[in-house]
């Protein structure tokens, strides 16, 4: 019998379907029952993570992932993944309430730019402020020998309008500002890879893809993980 293995999602929940659609793709099948067996927990109050990064005096979205959490104890789920790269903020306070492993995306996502040839890349972070400020994929980058690279601040606020304005907003990729910005992560920044730290700029690269190899879409290593490692 499988498994379940449980989804934190919900922020945002377009980004969630993705990911979601993404795991059903990816999942070789040839009848209802290859699929796999999970439980998607579609919490889109909880509040917004990068908010809460900026100022502790905005509501603090802990309490309401833990209460995820518990709830997938309760199920006895095989392990957890939160399709929000921001919310790993809360991946370590979350864990020591977790009966099953909490999957790393930022790990994940960083370990594919790691070759054994090229060892000293720069891969560009295109992320919330959230994920910037709180170096969640510098620290995972530097860790495996990688340089990590951020956008100075006029293009850090073109990355955050693309994700609040544009998508989480208006349910709109905006095409020219996106491959703007991968434009100026591969040419003025001369990254090696870009990760994609965001599932909002997943749904970015599904809708309006820059046709690149060396784009690192971290919802889809994650979902790539997960189907290998549900199976």
């Amino acid at each position: 019998m499988k498994e379940f293995f449980g989804i934190i999602g919900g922020m945002g929940t377009v980004a969630t379907e993705n990911f979601v659609h993404t795991v059903n793709q990816l999942t070789e099948t040839h009848k209802d029952q290859d699929y796999l067996d999970y439980v998607v927990f579609n919490h889109a109050s909880i509040p917004d993570r990068t908010a809460y990064i900026f100022d502790h005096t905005k509501p603090n979205p802990l309490p309401l992932l833990q209460s995820d959490v518990e709830k997938l104890n309760d199920i006895g789920v095989s392990f957890i993944v939160m399709t929000c790269n921001t919310a790993h903020y809360f991946r370590s306070e979350l864990q020591k309430s977790s009966k099953a492993p909490i999957l790393s995306m930022p790990n994940i996502a960083a370990s594919a730019c790691q070759t054994s040839t090229n060892k000293d890349s720069k891969v560009g972070i295109m992320a919330t402020d959230g994920t910037i400020s709180a170096e969640i994929y510098q620290k995972e980058l530097i860790d495996k020998g990688v340089q990590p690279v951020i956008p100075d601040e006029p293009h850090q606020q073109l990355v955050m309008s693309l994700i609040y304005d544009d998508i989480k907003n208006k349910d709109f990729v905006n095409r020219e500002k996106y491959h703007q910005l991968i434009t100026y992560f591969f040419q003025t920044l001369a990254c090696d890879y870009i990760i994609l730290g965001c599932t909002e700029l997943s749904v970015a690269q599904e809708q309006e893809p820059y046709p690149s190899e060396y784009i690192i879409d971290a919802q889809h290593e994650l979902a790539k993980y997960v189907v290998k490692h549900a199976e």
